[in-house]
């Protein structure tokens, strides 16, 4: 196969894979296309793409992904980290690890410790549940 038709198939699997649910997505992380490989591009609000051993989605209506802004603490506005699918019930709670928007009525998970959001927090968060107790969460 010519290098001109790989990089056609790599290109044809990386946009087929954006409509994957969460948890298919996570089980395929590899044929996701890289940050770096994005930077200079802008994409669509839910474009996922792969970076270090995370698979993240661009909250942003459009987004020109930039170096200086990789996903992590201080770019909450612009990413957040695709997680596998909970229902986010007490007995399915949603594991948390940062980065992530909360919904209302829906229970999460970090530390082992359980937390029920009071209040939709529309972007995503970074802080702890445990910070955000009275604010958007509470201890169950």
């Amino acid at each position: 196969m010519k290098r001109s038709e790989a990089l056609l198939h790599r290109s044809m699997i990386e946009k087929s894979v954006q409509s994957l649910d969460s948890s298919d997505a996570l089980k395929v992380i590899a044929l996701y296309p890289s940050f770096d490989s994005m930077i200079g591009q802008t994409v669509e609000k839910g474009f996922r793409f792969s970076y270090g051993d995370k698979l993240w989605s661009v909250v942003q209506p459009e987004l020109t992904i930039q170096a200086q802004y990789p996903p992590g603490v201080g770019t909450e506005s612009l990413y957040e980290e695709v997680c596998e699918t909970h229902l986010g019930t007490l007995e399915d709670p949603i594991p948390y690890s940062g980065n992530m928007a909360l919904e209302s009525g829906r229970y999460y998970i970090q530390d082992g410790v359980i937390y029920l959001c009071t209040r939709d927090t529309v972007n995503p968060v970074y802080n702890a549940l445990s910070e955000l107790v009275g604010t958007y969460t509470e201890l169950i």
